[in-house]
């Protein structure tokens, strides 16, 4: 009986979901999406709907989790936190809610993103004396410095875990797995992120804009075919640009930066989840998907972690474990 419930609390919710989507354009959709929130001192990585309706919110320890990536199965999250003086980068079993450290070396190690195949994590350190990418097992074992480029920001991998993308020292790259075969994609802005599209073709990234703000671009892989994506009126800020699943959206959050400028994290703070179709390209309209929540580090939710089991007998995924919708925007 307690299985039973747990199947018709999934099935009202995906329901739900899918409604709320079709109702905001979204008619071929049926994602989810997290991000990085901060309400009253904590972080939680928020689950939410492309109509803004919160599903679940993830607690994370020890610290503050700044930025994070699901793992391919959608069962583990890889995050760095802010933690006894430190960044270092942690695993969390979204089931279990258990949580593992990974980088014990004393350096700030940040911005991790788990490879499509499931084999390593790439993340950012300054173990060698400025922000460069470095590659891990996911036991947090074999670290390989794969660059030498400074300040890099977070990095992207392709669908098939082959290359990385990422932005550095003003310019947007491409290098194989294993650090070799780099290619400058284009200019770009110093703190821009990046994003694979699904086939594999484009990158999507930040970068500045004629407006005084930040846009969405993408860019052909091979350097060609650059394209504005978005088209924010007066100045805004924009951040983490993720492709959709289906290669047709492009979810981002976006900041106004009020007259006069004004402090970095109360932008991202009271920044706006929105989507853009990428096929309409600049000048189609963003939808809007929530507003005062989001911080930073917007992803895409794994399928897998959405599928159940057809089966009695088997485990239901965490999705069973749905509480109550709490509309925490409140």
């Amino acid at each position: 009986m307690k299985c039973m419930r747990f199947y018709v609390v999934l099935g009202m919710v995906l329901l739900l979901s899918s409604g709320l989507l079709i109702h905001s354009g979204w008619a071929d959709e049926r994602d989810i999406l997290s991000f990085v929130s901060e309400k009253g001192g904590d972080s939680p990585i928020i689950l939410m709907n492309t109509s803004g309706a919160i599903l679940e919110r993830l607690a994370t320890h020890p610290g503050q989790p700044s930025e994070f990536t699901w793992s391919p199965n959608g069962r583990s999250i890889v995050y760095d936190s802010w933690h006894g003086g430190n960044f270092d980068i942690y695993v969390m079993d979204v089931e279990a809610n258990t949580h593992r450290q990974l980088t014990l070396d004393g350096s700030r190690d940040q911005l991790p993103v788990w490879s499509p195949n499931g084999k390593w994590i790439a993340f950012v350190s300054d173990r060698a004396g400025g922000r460069t990418l470095y590659r891990m097992d996911v036991n947090g074992e074999n670290v390989k410095q794969l660059i030498n480029k400074k300040d890099c920001r977070k990095p992207a991998w392709s669908p098939d875990s082959q290359w990385i993308a990422f932005a550095a020292e003003h310019s947007l790259y491409v290098m194989d797995a294993g650090g070799r075969r780099l290619r400058e994609l284009t200019w770009t802005t110093r703190f821009s992120e990046c994003s694979w599209s699904p086939d594999g073709k484009q990158i999507a990234y930040m970068s500045n804009a004629p407006n005084g703000g930040s846009e969405v671009f993408s860019i052909d892989v091979n350097g060609k075919n650059r394209r504005q994506l978005t088209q924010s009126d007066g100045p805004t800020l924009i951040w983490d640009p993720v492709w959709s699943p289906s290669g047709e959206w492009i979810a981002y959050i976006v900041g106004q930066i009020p007259v006069g400028g004004g402090p970095v994290d109360q932008i991202m703070t009271n920044g706006v989840v929105s989507v853009v179709n990428t096929i309409d390209g600049a000048g189609g309209q963003p939808i809007e998907a929530t507003r005062g929540l989001p911080k930073q580090s917007l992803q895409w939710v794994p399928k897998q972690l959405l599928s159940v089991s057809p089966s009695a007998e088997k485990q239901i995924t965490f999705w069973g474990k749905l509480k109550q919708s709490e509309n925490i925007a409140k």
